[in-house]
């Protein structure tokens, strides 16, 4: 596992980069190049993911991609908080840099990993949770979240509109946009898609399908704050704290 000092609940995201072909379509695009699917996930502790050793949780899905892609053992995080993490992965550049520290503005005329995409010919989409306070470019296609957007009856924003999708759940209309993307993309594109859920960030709002995964089961947690988040503690002793 990886030593201490390294990451703090894997920077804030688990983020999972997936190359594969869309459904249906051939094995690769007619210019060889790879489709693109980036996945993030929030506030998403490693400890929480079964391929890094959680004793509570089974992810196998995300597993799988551990397994039949690659596994990070040893990364850090130079500025773990939420709006800068985002800024610092479309733009490839440390948060001095790129200009977003904190929760400030992120400048949308900056170069991004999305523009250079898209310059090179990808059909480009980003759907979820943006949370940079301005309005993604780069993309042909953009559904988003307003701020950290909400579990229930969450609100979507695009270039022209303002949708509320009343009974839903943000994980699956975030879901069923991203599928909705890749059905309906140009298929003579190669496409690069960032599906950014809001999943697991707090507040710790489940649907009624989860609602009572772990009722009856003892969860033994430690009296380290800020050390249980680390990678590394997932093979550390427990004590006998139950919540």
């Amino acid at each position: 596992m990886m030593p201490g000092s390294a990451l703090r609940a894997l920077a804030v995201v688990f983020v999972a980069t997936v190359l594969l072909p869309a459904p249906g379509s051939a094995q690769a695009q007619p210019s060889g190049r790879p489709n693109i699917i980036f996945i993030m996930s929030d506030d998403h502790a490693a400890h929480a993911i079964s391929a890094y050793g959680s004793r509570v949780n089974k992810t196998p899905h995300i597993d799988r991609l551990a397994r039949e892609g690659a596994l990070l053992t040893s990364v850090f995080a130079t500025n773990s908080i939420c709006t800068p993490s985002r800024a610092t992965i479309l733009t490839g550049q440390y948060s001095h840099i790129n200009g977003v520290t904190m929760f400030n503005r992120f400048d949308s005329r900056r170069m991004t990993v999305a523009q250079l995409l898209q310059q090179g010919g990808y059909y480009t989409g980003m759907i979820g949770k943006w949370h940079l306070g301005s309005d993604p470019a780069g993309f042909e296609r953009w559904n988003i979240l307003p701020g950290q957007g909400v579990y229930f009856n969450p609100v979507f924003y695009t270039a022209t509109a303002e949708t509320t999708y009343t009974g839903r759940y943000a994980t699956d209309v975030i879901t069923d946009l991203a599928i909705d993307f890749l059905e309906k993309r140009p298929r003579d594109r190669p496409f690069f898609l960032m599906m950014h859920h809001k999943a697991p960030h707090r507040p710790w709002d489940p649907d009624e399908l989860h609602g009572s995964h772990f009722a009856g089961l003892r969860i033994h947690t430690r009296h380290a704050p800020t050390h249980c988040t680390r990678t590394s503690s997932v093979s550390a002793p427990t004590l006998p704290t139950t919540i």
